[in-house]
């Protein structure tokens, strides 16, 4: 099917491409002309043909006379009747050239037809200077129809060859308007650019739109396919993450696949909330995109720029554009290839055999008065024995077990046996770009592969994207479009122990075995202990977990021109999303000296389970605007009208018991069936305006609203209207400011104030009363019968969780817009989040109903600055981001005032903990002080002690209450503060360094998870090797008390002493690339060839322990990657 759609795509493609070229001269001068001119110069009748023929003429003075004079009388003529008419008497003659139409001078033949003059190639040479008369390097010259080029060096100078006088040369530079001179009879020909305004006044693209960057009144930040480009990584929120100020991307896990998560200015709500994203408008998943693709991307912060979306923007919006073709451009194909390998940021070291059962014993000693392993002297000695000489048995017969039964003496890395260290990863990108006169295309396809961590298993992830964008004018009026995107992905993992048989990160916990516990016995089959699986066995026979995921987008777009002015836009999407789990499971033996004992409990029986989930969406918009410009003022509105709904189905079926366990079909099974299923669905609606003013480029105005109603709602509440209004006052045109312009190049002061709501609730129907069904807790005739169970109560006022945000703002550029920089401060206050409603007797015997009843107000400030720099060939940048944000509970129920819950006042993040004092030294200064209500035992010396903060004289938690907290008392706070980002990047002679540093300055962090410091007896409980350093009588400045074997740890409360500074700053990419010289490109058929290397997360600076990437939270999830990569970037 895709394959057929692929090549269905590529076909028409070509085929409009080759039908545009074929028609495009004899479409061109066959358009109607009607003119009336008497005796009016030739340059002002090319003018006016230029205008009602939509075509560009080009000529050399030299040829032609501009300033004769001309009469022309035609009505709804061809075009090429008219040039006939008009150039005829002059010997003028014409030729169309793509959308241009070139004038030249009638070749007079004085010999025969069969003679024929010619010219030999011949050298120009001249100097390209900008408009202050300075040379400018790096200025590509082209001669037209041809691959031959060149450019012009430091000094602004070049030198090339030419057939002959009637050669076009191309100048073009970013930033300038591009200029076509004919050589004619000259030998030099120096050019002086003119910058192009339209480039240096970006546009920008926002809510159903595009404006000028300089004009934008509302919080607004971008990037461009150069930044993205010069990161070679695995998903967009990857090569975004440090470039734009308040746009936090995080990524939990490291596992193959694993998108970023994106949050915009801080927190959002205590129900969560994320932005909106929308690629070409549509909302779509952007880590499963291929970054290539990418043209831009937009980040809406505040409130004035994101009303526009009503409901779904509550907490921002990023508008991703993907790349297109431009019209008039011959196919430009490119490829980009890259070959990365990876290894974890941080490698799991745990305890060996020795420094484990040292650990143990000295564990043991606390409760039972003797070392662990010295209850049996056979364990010690068999363990010391092998530990120090490798060449002795890693089993043994035990005299007091079963003669059947092996005991362990091994010393096994279960890290070296089960991870790599390190892993391939590939990615490779071909594109076709390019259009004619009235059609426009681009086509890329991309394949991506990755190899994951786990050393004997073939873990993998592939992902295919076919991207394609095309647009053709049917008419000057009207123009269509479609865009096409298509991605699905493969991904093959391990299985595991455990019910939740799809996370990944549990294969990180397995690698805490006991190191005792070897991987074979000696007659060559797996090892096991009791019930617990050896994990090799597990990994190489096991079966295996797979996620397959294809989704698809159709767009189709029209855009209408009916007066002048105005436009108006519709489009159509339509999406279709499958996702198909499988967890195969098969049945794994234990073994004994006898051979097979029995079969571990999570894999007997045998198993096949399947997800389904059938996700299909759609959307409409269509909107229309109009602008004008009456003498100094300009106003530009817009009104629109969107609807979308989306379905989404999960089946789920597993069945036990395979008859051939290399066969996971649920038909090729005769065990018990297990099925369930679901399906929901939503619906929005809104009509939408936006009105921008500005008077003589000084002042500007605008203002959005949005009327939306979300199907989650009850009918009473489901529509509420969202405005924004924002203001903008550009202080640089001022009069009074003409004497400081040659300092400072821009200035512009913002404000905006806007009211946002959030649809994201708890469930598709929160305000309705559901009844669940289940199996009943007991048995009737043997028989467990199916019961259903009353609802619980639900509140019918539920409504829209409602977001106020104020923005104030300042835009600067100096020196000629050398320097420029951003700077926001705002405030969010989100009202009505949804949380439980007031306390109910108990008697009433259900929990209390959800109800709009608790605000949160947010306070912040982002910052941008950047400084760009040019001497020569030589260029150089540097950028710095910078945010923080802080959040306040305002109004939430809480009668008891617990410290465990939401309270008024509360800074969200804030850690309740004990400060610790140290360890005690003595039993005598444990006994002193009394903690035995923390964790409800004895201290002696090695333990734990914590200060007394109420005077009381003993450490307790109070009833943990805001009135009664014991010594307990805010010791951090996990929000992040001071997120940074600093880029750098240099250029000199085709050589290009990109640099950049990304981090945090400030965040307190509890490590999640038992496995930091773990301290129990299980399969899963050996400490990294940090765990070593705990007290004893010779190590009393121990990082870890004297260690226990059981419960009631005080490593594990949350204390001062083990809550880790989690601020970092990462050399989080860094890019070396080489652009070979055009002349040596064309050599090969290329017309640009760029080689590179590139590192991600290369190199980290953190006071966090080693064994936690401090852009995670525990200890046990899949490792964040290190990636060494080299790729290429070739044009044709």
């Amino acid at each position: 099917m895709q394959l057929t759609l692929t090549q269905l795509l590529i076909a028409s493609l070509f085929c409009g491409i080759s039908l545009a070229h074929t028609l495009r001269g004899q479409e061109i001068l066959s358009r109607e002309i009607s003119l009336q001119v008497e005796s009016v110069e030739v340059s002002k009748i090319l003018n006016q043909l230029e205008k009602q023929a939509r075509v560009k003429f080009i000529y050399s003075t030299h040829s032609i006379q501009l300033r004769q004079k001309a009469s022309l009388n035609v009505h709804n003529r061809p075009l090429f009747s008219v040039l006939d008419e008009l150039f005829s008497p002059m010997q003028v003659q014409y030729e169309v050239l793509g959308s241009r139409i070139l004038l030249r001078k009638k070749m007079v033949e004085k010999q025969s037809s069969a003679l024929r003059i010619t010219f030999p190639d011949r050298n120009v040479r001249g100097v390209v200077t900008d408009e202050k008369g300075e040379g400018l390097p790096g200025v590509s010259i082209l001669l037209k129809g041809s691959q031959q080029g060149t450019t012009t060096d430091g000094s602004g100078q070049y030198s090339m060859s030419v057939a002959g006088s009637e050669s076009i040369l191309i100048f073009s530079f970013v930033g300038y308007v591009s200029q076509e001179i004919v050589v004619g009879n000259s030998s030099t020909i120096d050019v002086s650019l003119v910058a192009d305004t339209k480039a240096l006044e970006e546009l920008v693209v926002v809510g159903y739109g595009t404006q000028k960057k300089v004009n934008l009144t509302g919080a607004v930040a971008s990037v461009g396919a150069e930044v993205l480009e010069s990161r070679p990584v695995a998903n967009l929120g990857q090569a975004l993450q440090g470039n734009i100020a308040n746009l936090n991307i995080s990524q939990a896990s490291g596992a193959l696949g694993k998108g970023s998560n994106f949050n915009i200015r801080g927190n959002t709500s205590i129900n969560g909330g994320s932005p909106l994203v929308l690629v070409n408008g549509i909302p779509m998943d952007i880590n499963i995109l291929n970054p290539n693709d990418i043209e831009s991307v937009v980040v809406l912060k505040d409130a004035a720029s994101a009303a526009i979306y009503g409901a779904r923007a509550a907490y921002g919006v990023i508008l991703v554009t993907t790349k297109s073709g431009k019209k008039d451009l011959k196919p430009n194909i490119s490829f980009t290839t890259n070959f990365s390998t990876n290894t974890p940021v941080v490698k799991f070291e745990t305890m060996d055999a020795l420094e484990r059962m040292r650990y143990m014993n000295e564990a043991n000693i606390r409760i039972n008065g003797r070392p662990y392993y010295q209850f049996d002297e056979y364990y010690e000695k068999a363990i010391l024995a092998h530990y120090y000489d490798p060449s002795q048995p890693e089993t043994f017969q035990h005299p007091n077990e079963s003669p059947t039964q092996y005991a362990f003496s091994a010393n096994t890395d279960w890290a070296d046996v089960l991870l790599r260290n390190s892993y391939p990863q590939q990615q490779h990108t071909v594109g076709i770009s390019g259009g004619s006169e009235r059609f426009d295309y681009y086509t890329s396809l991309s394949y991506f592969n990755a190899k994951g961590i786990t050393k004997n298993f073939n873990e993998r992830y592939n992902r295919y994207n076919v991207m394609s964008n095309l647009n053709y004018d049917l008419a000057k009026w009207i123009k269509v479009g479609t865009k096409i995107s298509i991605n699905a992905s493969n991904k093959v993992y391990p299985p595991n122990d455990a019910s939740d048989n799809f996370n990944e990160d549990r294969n990180m916990f397995q690698v805490h075995q006991w190191p005792n516990w070897p991987v074979y016995l000696p007659d060559g089959n797996y090892a096991s202990l009791g019930s617990v699986p050896n994990v090799l066995q597990m990994h190489k026979e096991g079966g295996y977990r797979t996620r397959d995921i294809f989704d698809s987008w159709l767009t189709g777009l029209v855009k209408l021109t009916p007066v002048k002015n105005m436009t108006v836009n519709m489009d159509y999407s339509f999406n279709i999303q499958d996702t198909e789990e499988l967890d195969y499971r098969k049945r794994l033996p234990m073994y004994d000296r006898t051979g097979i004992s029995g079969y571990y409990p999570y894999t007997n029986p045998s198993s096949v389970t399947r997800n389904n989930y059938n996700n299909r969406y759609q959307v409409f918009n269509a909107y229309a605007d109009y602008e004008n410009t009456l003498g100094k003022h300009y106003f530009k509105v817009m009104a629109g009208f969107n609807q979308e709904s989306a379905r989404y189905r999960f089946f789920q079926a597993k069945r036990e018991k395979l008859i051939v366990e290399s066969m996971p079909f649920m038909d090729l099974s005769y065990g018990e069936r297990y099925t369930s299923d679901s399906e929901s669905e939503y619906a929005i609606r809104g009509v939408f305006s936006r009105v921008n003013y500005s008077f003589d480029d000084r002042y500007f105005l605008e203002f959005n609203g949005r009327y939306d109603g979300s199907s989650k709602f009850p009918k009473s509440d489901r529509f509420a209207f969202f405005p924004s209004l924002s203001l903008g006052w550009r202080i640089d045109n001022e009069g009074f400011f003409s004497t400081l312009r040659d300092k400072i190049s821009m200035l512009k002061l913002r404000a905006s104030y806007g009211n946002l709501g959030n649809q994201n609730v708890t469930g598709y129907y929160p305000y309705v009363a559901t009844y669940t069904s289940g199996l009943a807790g007991y048995l009737i005739n043997s028989d467990n019968p199916m019961a259903v169970y009353a609802p619980g109560l639900v509140s019918p006022t539920l409504t829209w969780e409602t977001v106020t945000q104020q923005d104030l703002g300042i835009d600067f550029g100096l020196f000629g817009n050398q320097l420029t920089g951003s700077f926001d401060l705002y405030r969010r206050d989100t009202k009505n989040m949804l949380t439980r409603s007031q306390t109910l007797p108990a008697t009433l015997a259900v929990s209390e109903p959800q109800a709009n009843a608790a605000d949160m107000k947010t306070v912040g400030f982002d910052m941008t600055v950047g400084w760009n720099k040019s001497s020569g060939n030589f260029k150089y940048g540097v950028s710095l981001i910078l945010s923080d944000y802080r959040a306040t509970i305002t109004r939430y129920s809480n009668p008891s005032g617990l410290i465990s819950d939401y309270y008024v006042g509360q800074k969200v993040g804030s850690i309740w903990g004990l400060v610790t004092g140290g360890l005690f030294q003595s039993d005598e200064e444990a006994a002193a002080l009394d903690q035995s209500q923390i964790n409800g035992r004895k201290r002696v010396a090695g333990d734990l002690y914590f200060v007394d903060l109420d005077g009381d004289g003993k450490i307790t938690r109070g009833t943990q209450t805001l009135s009664n907290h014991g010594d307990m008392s805010i010791i951090g706070n996990n929000t992040p503060r001071y997120s940074y980002g600093l880029r750098s990047n240099v250029s000199w002679k085709g050589f290009d360094l990109d640099v950049l540093f990304q981090g945090v300055a400030r965040r307190d962090l509890v490590i999640a998870g038992n496995y930091f410091v773990n301290q129990y007896n299980d399969e899963w409980g050996v400490q990294g090797k940090i765990g070593t350093d705990w007290w004893s009588e010779t190590n009393r400045d121990a990082y870890f008390p004297r260690p226990l074997i059981t419960g009631g740890t005080d490593v594990t409360t949350p204390q001062t002493r083990y809550m880790q500074n989690a601020a970092y700053l990462r050399l989080k990419q860094l890019t070396l690339a080489y652009t070979i010289p055009t002349a040596v490109a064309q050599k090969i058929g290329s017309k640009r060839i760029q080689v590179y290397f590139s590192g991600n997360n290369m190199w980290e600076a953190t006071k966090m322990v080693h064994i936690v990437d401090p852009e995670q939270s525990s200890a046990m999830s899949y490792p964040l990657n290190r990636a060494y990569s080299i790729g290429a970037n070739i044009g044709f």
